[in-house]
């Protein structure tokens, strides 16, 4: 039975949290809706992952694409070339895939989105956490709560922000999606990659070089050795 009579609204991304966020959302609300965002990364593979997942689960699926507008404001390697494991060229203390702002830029989104639907109570998942991440502040508990009440203020409605991997290593999101029945989707389904590398391994898709994959591949086989 589900926990919230809501519809509730989920950035898919194609990856590893997006999906467990996914069968957790389906478990809790009566009606879940998915919107991706295009934003000229330099893979789009993962978008195509997101279509698959959004098919596979049978939930409505929109993409959004803004073209190059992060591109144009942002240096990050996930938008242009450079090693994902270099510092972030306007911050020593993060690592140089950081997109400043994308996370808030995504929950604008699909906040407008559900605003648009005309929900009077917007309910908002996102895969964000601060467990096992690679730094991302716009990632934090604290980041996530204070853009649910910027957003509740600008659109003059409740919005609640749903974080259900904020705490969770990478080895429970794969415990997770175990629990859910939903392991070998999880591996088959989604791509995590920093450099859209899909070839196939024990923990799922990618290169096993980038911190994404690292991230991966180290939680699959904490949660291998601790069953």
């Amino acid at each position: 039975m589900a926990n919230y009579k809501e519809k509730a609204y989920l950035l898919l991304s194609g990856g590893q949290d997006s999906f467990v966020c996914l069968t957790w959302a389906l478990k809790n609300f009566e009606e879940v809706e998915a919107v991706s965002v295009a934003y000229n990364q330099r893979h789009a593979k993962e978008l195509e992952y997101a279509a698959k997942v959004a098919a596979h689960f049978g939930v409505k699926h929109t993409v959004y694409d803004i073209g190059n507008f992060l591109n144009a404001i942002a240096d990050s390697t996930l938008l242009k070339a450079g090693n994902h494991n270099a510092h972030h060229q306007q911050a020593d203390n993060l690592p140089a895939s950081f997109v400043p702002n994308r996370n808030g830029l995504f929950l604008t989104i699909i906040s407008n989105h559900a605003f648009r639907n005309n929900e009077k109570h917007i309910q908002i998942i996102t895969g964000t956490c601060e467990t096992d991440f690679s730094g991302y502040p716009d990632c934090r508990d604290s980041y996530i709560k204070s853009k649910e009440v910027e957003l509740s203020l600008g659109l003059d409605r409740a919005v609640s922000i749903y974080t259900p991997l904020m705490w969770k290593t990478k080895a429970q999101t794969f415990e997770m999606a175990d629990k859910a029945g939903k392991l070998k989707e999880l591996i088959d389904l989604t791509l995590t990659c920093y450099n859209g590398v899909e070839e196939m391994h024990e923990w799922g898709r990618g290169c096993g070089e980038c911190p994404s994959c690292l991230l991966r591949k180290k939680g699959f086989e904490e949660y291998k050795n601790q069953k």
